[in-house]
C-alpha cells in the first residue's frame, strides 16, 4: 500500500513538473513569435503556480518592454534583481528601460561608508549569504576542534586564528543574509504605473497638487490611507497617489 502511494505521489510530481515546463516553452514560443502581450499573460499564470524567480520577471520585464508597457518593465526587472543582485542582463536592460522614463529624480547621496556597504551587500543574494555563513561556521567548528586536538604549537596557533576568522566571516555572512532577506520581505520600493500621475499633499482629490509623475520612475512606499499610498522621492519630496496607479516591487 505505501509502495502504491509513493509511486503516486512521485506520479503526480512528475507531472506537476512537466506541465510546469510546457507552460515555460508556451511562453517563450509565444515570446519568440513576437506575441509578447500573450507571452507576458503565460509568464504571470507561470509566477501564481510556480512561485516567483528571477529569471521568471526578467521574461515578464523583456515581454512587457517589448510590448510597450514601460511601468511593467521596469517593474519586472527589479524584482528580478530584488531577488538576485548579479543578474547581469536584469540590470542591463532595466538600465535601457530607465533612459526612457520622463522624470529625472535627483538622489540625495549617501554617506560612501554606507553607500558600500549596501553595494557589497548586493554582492550576493540572501540565500548565497546564508550558504557561506554555514560553510564558515563548520569551519570554524573544524578549526576549532584542531585546536583542541593538535598538541603542536604552531598548528595550534594557526587553528586558533583561522577559527577566529572564520567567526568574523560567519557574524557578516550572517548579517547580510538577514539584510538582504529583509530587502526582499519588507520592499518598502513601488513603480509608477499610470503615464502621469498628480501628487497630492494629502489623500483627496481637492487637495493642493504638489508634482507630477511618470510611468516608471522608482519612489519609496511610506504609508497607504483608503486607497492612497504616501510616497517619498529619492530628492526628498512627498505626496499622495491612488494606490492603484503604482505597483510595489
Amino acid at each position: 500500500m505505501k509502495r502504491i502511494q509513493f509511486l503516486l505521489i512521485f506520479f503526480l510530481a512528475a507531472m506537476m513538473i512537466s506541465a510546469q515546463e510546457t507552460s515555460l516553452q508556451k511562453a517563450n514560443a509565444l515570446y519568440a513569435e513576437g506575441q509578447y502581450t500573450a507571452a507576458a499573460e503565460q509568464y504571470e499564470m507561470i509566477a501564481q503556480i510556480q512561485g516567483e524567480s528571477p529569471q521568471l520577471y526578467y521574461n515578464l520585464g523583456n515581454a512587457y518592454y517589448r510590448n510597450g508597457n514601460l511601468g511593467k518593465a521596469i517593474l519586472n526587472y527589479n524584482r528580478a534583481l530584488l531577488l538576485d543582485p548579479n543578474y547581469g542582463d536584469a540590470e542591463f536592460n532595466l538600465r535601457i528601460a530607465q533612459q526612457k522614463v520622463i522624470d529625472n529624480v535627483d538622489v540625495t547621496s549617501e554617506f560612501f561608508l554606507v553607500q558600500w556597504m549596501a553595494d557589497f551587500g548586493d554582492l550576493l543574494s540572501s540565500n548565497q549569504w546564508a550558504i557561506m555563513s554555514i560553510i564558515t561556521f563548520v569551519l570554524m567548528l573544524s578549526m576549532g576542534l584542531f585546536y583542541l586536538f593538535s598538541t603542536y604549537r604552531q598548528r595550534k596557533k594557526f587553528s586558533f586564528n583561522i577559527a577566529i576568522f572564520m567567526f568574523f566571516i560567519t557574524i557578516v555572512s550572517f548579517g547580510f543574509a538577514e539584510k538582504q532577506s529583509h530587502k526582499v520581505m519588507d520592499s518598502t520600493a513601488g513603480i509608477i504605473m499610470e503615464p502621469a500621475i498628480t501628487a497630492k499633499d494629502s489623500p483627496s482629490l481637492n487637495s493642493k497638487d504638489m508634482f507630477v509623475l511618470h510611468e516608471g520612475t522608482k519612489v519609496t512606499i511610506d504609508n497607504q490611507i483608503s486607497g492612497w499610498t504616501e510616497i517619498a522621492l529619492p530628492d526628498g519630496n512627498e505626496g499622495f497617489i491612488p494606490s492603484t496607479s503604482i505597483e510595489k516591487i
